[in-house]
Protein backbone atom coordinates (compact mmCIF):
# COMPACT_ATOMS: atom_id res chain seq x y z
CA UNK A 1 0.00 0.00 0.00
CA UNK A 2 1.49 3.19 -0.87
CA UNK A 3 1.03 6.58 1.19
CA UNK A 4 2.12 10.03 0.91
CA UNK A 5 3.68 12.34 3.60
CA UNK A 6 4.27 16.07 3.34
CA UNK A 7 6.92 18.09 5.07
CA UNK A 8 8.13 22.01 5.08
CA UNK A 9 11.43 22.37 3.71
CA UNK A 10 13.58 25.74 4.77
CA UNK A 11 16.32 26.07 1.52
CA UNK A 12 18.68 28.90 2.59
CA UNK A 13 19.09 31.68 0.03
CA UNK A 14 21.70 29.44 -2.73
CA UNK A 15 19.55 26.25 -2.21
CA UNK A 16 16.59 28.38 -3.51
CA UNK A 17 18.34 29.52 -6.21
CA UNK A 18 19.19 25.97 -7.07
CA UNK A 19 15.95 24.40 -6.21
CA UNK A 20 14.81 27.41 -9.21
CA UNK A 21 17.25 26.71 -11.70
CA UNK A 22 16.34 22.80 -10.97
CA UNK A 23 12.79 23.55 -12.10
CA UNK A 24 13.30 25.85 -14.83
CA UNK A 25 15.82 22.84 -16.43
CA UNK A 26 13.16 20.49 -15.62
CA UNK A 27 10.47 22.65 -17.22
CA UNK A 28 12.37 23.52 -20.50
CA UNK A 29 12.82 19.69 -21.25
CA UNK A 30 9.27 19.40 -20.75
CA UNK A 31 8.67 21.39 -23.54
CA UNK A 32 11.26 20.34 -25.68
CA UNK A 33 10.22 17.08 -25.46
CA UNK A 34 6.14 17.66 -25.97
CA UNK A 35 7.35 19.96 -29.22
CA UNK A 36 9.26 16.78 -30.38
CA UNK A 37 5.93 14.93 -30.10
CA UNK A 38 3.48 17.63 -31.17
CA UNK A 39 5.62 17.83 -34.16
CA UNK A 40 5.86 14.14 -35.40
CA UNK A 41 2.15 14.13 -34.54
CA UNK A 42 1.13 16.93 -36.97
CA UNK A 43 3.72 15.86 -39.75
CA UNK A 44 2.21 12.01 -40.10
CA UNK A 45 -0.98 12.15 -38.24
CA UNK A 46 -1.02 8.13 -38.81
CA UNK A 47 -1.27 5.50 -36.26
CA UNK A 48 1.47 4.78 -34.29
CA UNK A 49 4.70 2.74 -35.78
CA UNK A 50 8.39 1.93 -34.78
CA UNK A 51 9.83 5.18 -36.49
CA UNK A 52 7.31 7.00 -33.91
CA UNK A 53 9.12 9.22 -30.96
CA UNK A 54 8.90 7.01 -27.49
CA UNK A 55 9.75 7.62 -23.81
CA UNK A 56 12.57 5.46 -24.39
CA UNK A 57 14.05 7.25 -27.26
CA UNK A 58 13.63 10.09 -25.58
CA UNK A 59 15.65 9.17 -22.49
CA UNK A 60 18.47 8.04 -24.70
CA UNK A 61 18.73 10.80 -26.25
CA UNK A 62 19.45 12.48 -22.79
CA UNK A 63 23.41 11.52 -22.80
CA UNK A 64 23.91 13.42 -25.94
CA UNK A 65 21.52 16.79 -24.90
CA UNK A 66 24.10 16.61 -21.98
CA UNK A 67 27.05 17.41 -24.28
CA UNK A 68 25.48 20.23 -25.67
CA UNK A 69 23.35 21.86 -22.97
CA UNK A 70 25.24 23.36 -20.35
CA UNK A 71 21.82 23.51 -17.47
CA UNK A 72 20.77 19.39 -18.01
CA UNK A 73 24.15 18.07 -15.87
CA UNK A 74 23.41 20.10 -13.22
CA UNK A 75 20.47 17.97 -12.58
CA UNK A 76 20.09 14.18 -11.20
CA UNK A 77 19.29 12.22 -14.33
CA UNK A 78 16.87 10.06 -12.75
CA UNK A 79 14.65 13.62 -12.10
CA UNK A 80 15.43 14.71 -16.03
CA UNK A 81 13.70 10.86 -16.82
CA UNK A 82 10.96 11.49 -14.49
CA UNK A 83 10.23 14.87 -16.88
CA UNK A 84 9.98 12.79 -19.86
CA UNK A 85 7.83 10.21 -18.33
CA UNK A 86 5.76 13.01 -17.53
CA UNK A 87 5.10 14.04 -21.08
CA UNK A 88 4.61 10.10 -22.42
CA UNK A 89 1.80 10.03 -19.40
CA UNK A 90 0.09 13.29 -20.98
CA UNK A 91 0.18 11.75 -23.95
CA UNK A 92 -1.51 8.10 -23.12
CA UNK A 93 -4.11 9.94 -21.17
CA UNK A 94 -4.79 12.43 -23.94
CA UNK A 95 -5.26 9.73 -26.36
CA UNK A 96 -7.25 7.80 -23.75
CA UNK A 97 -9.45 10.30 -23.27
CA UNK A 98 -10.04 9.72 -27.22
CA UNK A 99 -10.98 6.02 -27.23
CA UNK A 100 -13.33 7.07 -24.42
CA UNK A 101 -15.07 9.78 -27.01
CA UNK A 102 -14.46 12.40 -24.52
CA UNK A 103 -13.14 15.94 -25.46
CA UNK A 104 -9.56 16.31 -24.51
CA UNK A 105 -7.15 19.19 -24.51
CA UNK A 106 -4.42 18.29 -26.27
CA UNK A 107 -0.95 18.26 -24.23
CA UNK A 108 0.14 21.85 -23.31
CA UNK A 109 3.37 23.50 -23.05
CA UNK A 110 3.96 24.51 -19.55
CA UNK A 111 4.61 27.93 -18.66
CA UNK A 112 6.85 29.29 -15.44
CA UNK A 113 3.48 29.50 -13.87
CA UNK A 114 2.40 25.87 -15.21
CA UNK A 115 5.71 23.89 -14.14
CA UNK A 116 5.64 23.28 -10.29
CA UNK A 117 7.46 20.57 -9.50
CA UNK A 118 10.48 17.38 -9.64
CA UNK A 119 10.37 14.16 -8.83
CA UNK A 120 13.18 11.81 -7.97
CA UNK A 121 11.53 8.51 -8.74
CA UNK A 122 14.32 5.89 -7.33
CA UNK A 123 17.61 7.66 -5.90
CA UNK A 124 18.72 10.67 -5.72
CA UNK A 125 17.57 11.41 -2.17
CA UNK A 126 18.22 11.01 1.60
CA UNK A 127 16.99 12.10 4.67
CA UNK A 128 19.39 12.22 7.72
CA UNK A 129 17.83 13.23 10.68
CA UNK A 130 16.49 16.95 10.29
CA UNK A 131 17.95 17.19 6.65
CA UNK A 132 16.84 16.36 3.27
CA UNK A 133 19.73 15.15 1.03
CA UNK A 134 19.14 15.99 -2.57
CA UNK A 135 21.66 14.58 -5.51
CA UNK A 136 22.76 17.96 -7.16
CA UNK A 137 21.27 20.26 -4.74
CA UNK A 138 22.58 19.56 -1.42
CA UNK A 139 21.26 19.15 2.20
CA UNK A 140 18.25 21.27 2.93
CA UNK A 141 16.78 21.35 6.03
CA UNK A 142 13.34 19.71 6.48
CA UNK A 143 10.52 20.11 9.33
CA UNK A 144 9.89 16.24 9.84
CA UNK A 145 6.74 16.62 12.40
CA UNK A 146 6.07 13.02 12.17
CA UNK A 147 8.06 9.71 10.95
CA UNK A 148 7.95 8.09 7.93
CA UNK A 149 6.65 4.20 8.17
CA UNK A 150 7.79 2.04 5.67
CA UNK A 151 9.87 2.35 2.53
CA UNK A 152 9.95 5.62 0.66
CA UNK A 153 9.66 4.80 -3.30
CA UNK A 154 9.53 8.83 -4.26
CA UNK A 155 10.86 12.16 -2.99
CA UNK A 156 8.59 15.33 -5.09
CA UNK A 157 9.81 18.84 -4.61
CA UNK A 158 7.31 21.53 -5.20
CA UNK A 159 7.61 25.11 -5.66
CA UNK A 160 6.70 26.37 -2.61
CA UNK A 161 8.81 24.62 -0.96
CA UNK A 162 6.99 21.50 -0.03
CA UNK A 163 8.49 17.67 0.05
CA UNK A 164 6.47 14.75 -0.99
CA UNK A 165 7.15 11.20 -0.04
CA UNK A 166 5.03 7.84 -1.37
CA UNK A 167 6.19 5.41 1.03
CA UNK A 168 5.46 1.76 0.63
CA UNK A 169 3.95 0.20 3.59
CA UNK A 170 3.38 -3.33 4.53
CA UNK A 171 -0.01 -2.64 6.44
CA UNK A 172 -2.25 -5.81 6.46
CA UNK A 173 -6.21 -5.15 6.02
CA UNK A 174 -8.41 -7.03 8.28
CA UNK A 175 -9.42 -10.07 5.72
CA UNK A 176 -12.87 -9.51 5.96
CA UNK A 177 -14.55 -5.97 7.21
CA UNK A 178 -17.24 -6.60 10.04
CA UNK A 179 -19.79 -3.92 9.41
CA UNK A 180 -21.10 -2.72 12.48
CA UNK A 181 -22.18 1.10 11.69
CA UNK A 182 -22.50 2.91 8.62
CA UNK A 183 -23.21 6.34 7.20
CA UNK A 184 -24.89 8.13 3.80
CA UNK A 185 -23.62 11.06 2.90
CA UNK A 186 -25.20 13.49 0.50
CA UNK A 187 -22.90 15.06 0.60
CA UNK A 188 -22.22 17.32 3.07
CA UNK A 189 -23.33 17.32 6.03
CA UNK A 190 -26.06 17.17 8.77
CA UNK A 191 -26.92 13.72 11.18
CA UNK A 192 -29.57 12.65 11.54
CA UNK A 193 -29.82 12.89 15.33
CA UNK A 194 -29.81 16.85 14.49
CA UNK A 195 -25.86 17.67 14.81
CA UNK A 196 -24.81 20.09 11.80
CA UNK A 197 -21.05 19.86 10.00
CA UNK A 198 -21.33 22.84 8.00
CA UNK A 199 -18.14 23.57 5.98
CA UNK A 200 -16.80 26.62 6.56
CA UNK A 201 -16.54 28.81 3.33
CA UNK A 202 -12.37 29.32 3.12
CA UNK A 203 -12.50 31.02 -0.32
CA UNK A 204 -15.63 33.63 0.75
CA UNK A 205 -14.13 34.31 4.11
CA UNK A 206 -10.67 35.10 2.32
CA UNK A 207 -12.47 36.70 -0.96
CA UNK A 208 -12.07 40.30 0.09
CA UNK A 209 -8.23 39.70 0.77
CA UNK A 210 -7.79 37.68 -2.34
CA UNK A 211 -9.26 40.45 -4.88
CA UNK A 212 -7.02 43.06 -3.08
CA UNK A 213 -4.18 41.41 -3.78
CA UNK A 214 -5.09 40.17 -7.17
CA UNK A 215 -5.76 44.49 -7.96
CA UNK A 216 -2.48 45.05 -6.94
CA UNK A 217 -1.21 42.15 -9.16
CA UNK A 218 -3.32 43.56 -12.15
CA UNK A 219 -1.79 47.20 -11.73
CA UNK A 220 2.39 45.92 -11.92
CA UNK A 221 3.93 46.14 -15.52
CA UNK A 222 4.51 42.34 -16.59
CA UNK A 223 7.58 41.53 -16.52
CA UNK A 224 8.61 43.36 -14.28
CA UNK A 225 10.24 42.31 -10.75
CA UNK A 226 7.69 43.78 -8.61
CA UNK A 227 4.50 42.07 -10.66
CA UNK A 228 6.87 38.88 -9.74
CA UNK A 229 6.85 39.33 -5.92
CA UNK A 230 3.05 40.37 -6.26
CA UNK A 231 2.52 37.31 -7.68
CA UNK A 232 3.94 35.27 -5.17
CA UNK A 233 1.94 36.85 -2.04
CA UNK A 234 -1.53 36.49 -4.94
CA UNK A 235 -0.48 32.73 -4.77
CA UNK A 236 0.27 32.25 -0.61
CA UNK A 237 -3.17 33.77 -0.46
CA UNK A 238 -4.34 30.59 -2.76
CA UNK A 239 -2.27 28.26 -0.83
CA UNK A 240 -3.54 29.09 2.51
CA UNK A 241 -7.07 29.23 1.08
CA UNK A 242 -6.20 25.45 -0.21
CA UNK A 243 -4.53 24.33 3.51
CA UNK A 244 -7.24 25.16 5.25
CA UNK A 245 -9.83 23.57 3.00
CA UNK A 246 -7.55 20.28 3.01
CA UNK A 247 -7.15 20.83 6.97
CA UNK A 248 -10.92 20.53 7.43
CA UNK A 249 -11.27 17.34 5.18
CA UNK A 250 -8.71 15.68 6.51
CA UNK A 251 -10.24 16.47 9.69
CA UNK A 252 -13.63 15.28 8.84
CA UNK A 253 -12.93 11.96 6.42
CA UNK A 254 -10.48 11.11 9.48
CA UNK A 255 -13.77 11.20 11.84
CA UNK A 256 -15.92 9.23 9.57
CA UNK A 257 -13.51 6.23 9.21
CA UNK A 258 -13.02 5.78 12.53
CA UNK A 259 -17.11 5.97 13.08
CA UNK A 260 -17.92 3.89 10.60
CA UNK A 261 -17.12 0.65 9.43
CA UNK A 262 -19.60 1.45 5.72
CA UNK A 263 -19.82 5.00 4.27
CA UNK A 264 -21.88 5.77 1.08
CA UNK A 265 -21.50 8.93 -0.56
CA UNK A 266 -23.55 10.23 -3.69
CA UNK A 267 -21.47 9.99 -6.90
CA UNK A 268 -21.97 13.57 -7.94
CA UNK A 269 -20.78 15.10 -11.42
CA UNK A 270 -19.39 17.87 -10.05
CA UNK A 271 -18.68 19.58 -13.58
CA UNK A 272 -22.12 19.48 -14.32
CA UNK A 273 -23.28 21.04 -11.18
CA UNK A 274 -19.96 23.83 -11.61
CA UNK A 275 -22.36 25.01 -15.05
CA UNK A 276 -24.94 26.22 -12.60
CA UNK A 277 -23.10 30.27 -12.27
CA UNK A 278 -25.29 30.66 -9.20
CA UNK A 279 -23.34 28.11 -7.22
CA UNK A 280 -20.31 26.92 -8.96
CA UNK A 281 -18.64 29.38 -6.28
CA UNK A 282 -20.02 27.73 -3.55
CA UNK A 283 -19.82 24.57 -4.66
CA UNK A 284 -15.83 24.64 -5.30
CA UNK A 285 -15.44 26.34 -2.13
CA UNK A 286 -17.25 23.09 -0.55
CA UNK A 287 -14.48 20.40 -2.38
CA UNK A 288 -17.12 17.40 -2.15
CA UNK A 289 -14.58 15.62 -4.04
CA UNK A 290 -11.36 16.37 -2.15
CA UNK A 291 -13.66 14.87 0.75
CA UNK A 292 -14.65 11.83 -1.19
CA UNK A 293 -11.21 11.15 -2.11
CA UNK A 294 -10.09 11.74 1.16
CA UNK A 295 -12.41 9.23 3.05
CA UNK A 296 -11.98 6.50 0.29
CA UNK A 297 -8.12 6.19 0.57
CA UNK A 298 -8.34 6.55 4.90
CA UNK A 299 -10.57 3.96 4.69
CA UNK A 300 -8.46 1.33 2.56
CA UNK A 301 -5.76 1.95 5.19
CA UNK A 302 -8.49 0.79 7.91
CA UNK A 303 -10.46 -2.09 6.14
CA UNK A 304 -13.52 0.08 5.94
CA UNK A 305 -15.88 0.07 3.00
CA UNK A 306 -16.88 3.21 0.98
CA UNK A 307 -18.97 3.04 -1.98
CA UNK A 308 -21.08 5.82 -4.31
CA UNK A 309 -24.59 5.26 -5.08
CA UNK A 310 -26.80 7.09 -8.17
CA UNK A 311 -27.88 10.13 -6.72
CA UNK A 312 -31.32 10.37 -8.61
CA UNK A 313 -33.88 11.39 -5.89
CA UNK A 314 -32.24 10.87 -3.36
CA UNK A 315 -34.70 13.71 -1.60
CA UNK A 316 -37.47 13.03 -3.22
CA UNK A 317 -38.04 9.10 -2.49
CA UNK A 318 -39.36 8.75 0.84
CA UNK A 319 -37.41 6.50 2.87
CA UNK A 320 -40.01 4.52 4.42
CA UNK A 321 -42.87 3.63 1.65
CA UNK A 322 -40.10 4.30 -1.64
CA UNK A 323 -42.78 6.42 -3.08
CA UNK A 324 -41.77 9.70 -4.62
CA UNK A 325 -42.64 12.68 -3.28
CA UNK A 326 -41.74 15.73 -5.65
CA UNK A 327 -40.68 18.81 -3.45
CA UNK A 328 -38.78 21.75 -4.60
CA UNK A 329 -35.54 23.08 -3.21
CA UNK A 330 -36.73 25.58 -0.84
CA UNK A 331 -39.03 22.74 1.28
CA UNK A 332 -36.50 21.17 4.08
CA UNK A 333 -39.39 18.49 5.76
CA UNK A 334 -39.70 15.54 4.14
CA UNK A 335 -43.84 14.81 4.19
CA UNK A 336 -44.89 11.82 2.67
CA UNK A 337 -48.33 11.61 2.37
CA UNK A 338 -48.52 8.00 1.08
CA UNK A 339 -46.81 6.36 4.71
CA UNK A 340 -47.00 9.67 6.92
CA UNK A 341 -43.73 9.49 7.32
CA UNK A 342 -42.20 13.54 8.16
CA UNK A 343 -38.31 13.76 8.20
CA UNK A 344 -36.19 16.23 7.14
CA UNK A 345 -35.28 16.08 3.59
CA UNK A 346 -31.70 15.78 4.45
CA UNK A 347 -31.98 13.02 6.57
CA UNK A 348 -34.61 11.27 4.65
CA UNK A 349 -31.72 11.45 1.55
CA UNK A 350 -29.17 10.48 3.64
CA UNK A 351 -31.13 7.53 4.85
CA UNK A 352 -31.54 6.46 0.83
CA UNK A 353 -28.29 6.59 0.23
CA UNK A 354 -27.01 4.38 2.74
CA UNK A 355 -30.13 1.90 1.78
CA UNK A 356 -28.37 2.11 -1.92
CA UNK A 357 -25.06 1.40 -0.62
CA UNK A 358 -25.77 -1.23 1.04
CA UNK A 359 -27.59 -3.07 -1.61
CA UNK A 360 -24.89 -1.89 -3.99
CA UNK A 361 -22.32 -3.73 -1.94
CA UNK A 362 -24.37 -6.83 -1.06
CA UNK A 363 -24.58 -6.03 2.98
CA UNK A 364 -27.82 -6.69 4.76
CA UNK A 365 -29.43 -3.07 5.13
CA UNK A 366 -32.54 -3.47 7.63
CA UNK A 367 -30.00 -4.49 10.77
CA UNK A 368 -28.31 -1.41 10.37
CA UNK A 369 -31.30 0.71 9.29
CA UNK A 370 -31.52 4.12 11.89
CA UNK A 371 -33.76 4.45 14.32
CA UNK A 372 -35.06 8.08 14.40
CA UNK A 373 -33.73 8.97 18.00
CA UNK A 374 -30.96 7.12 17.90
CA UNK A 375 -27.22 8.53 17.48
CA UNK A 376 -26.41 5.25 16.19
CA UNK A 377 -25.55 4.48 12.46
CA UNK A 378 -26.06 8.55 11.87
CA UNK A 379 -26.96 9.06 7.98
CA UNK A 380 -25.34 12.32 6.79
CA UNK A 381 -26.80 15.07 3.99
CA UNK A 382 -26.46 18.71 2.86
CA UNK A 383 -27.47 19.46 -0.43
CA UNK A 384 -25.62 22.06 -3.02
CA UNK A 385 -27.80 24.29 -2.84
CA UNK A 386 -27.97 24.96 0.95
CA UNK A 387 -24.23 26.66 0.05
CA UNK A 388 -26.22 29.48 -1.88
CA UNK A 389 -27.51 30.49 1.24
CA UNK A 390 -24.22 32.18 3.37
Amino acid sequence: MMKSYKFRLEPNKEQRVTLKATLDTCRHLYNNALASRKLQAELYRLPMTRQWITVENQIKALSGQKETNEYLPMVHSQVLQDVLRRVNKSFKNFFRHLKNHEKPGYPRFKSYTRYNSFTYPQTGFKLIGKKLKLSKIGKVNIKRHRNLIGKIKTCTIKRDIDACFSVETEDSLPEKTVIKSAVGINPLVALSNGEQKNPPKFLLQSEHKLAKEQRKLSRKQKGSHNRDKQRVIVAKVHRRIRQQRMDFHHKLSRELVAQYDFIAFEDLKIKNMLRNHHLAKSISDVSWNMLQSFTAYKAEWTGKVVTFVNPKNTSQECSSCGKIVKKILNIKIHNCPYCGLILDRHVNAAINILHRGMIKVGLGYTDLMPVRGLAQDTPMTQEAHEFSRG
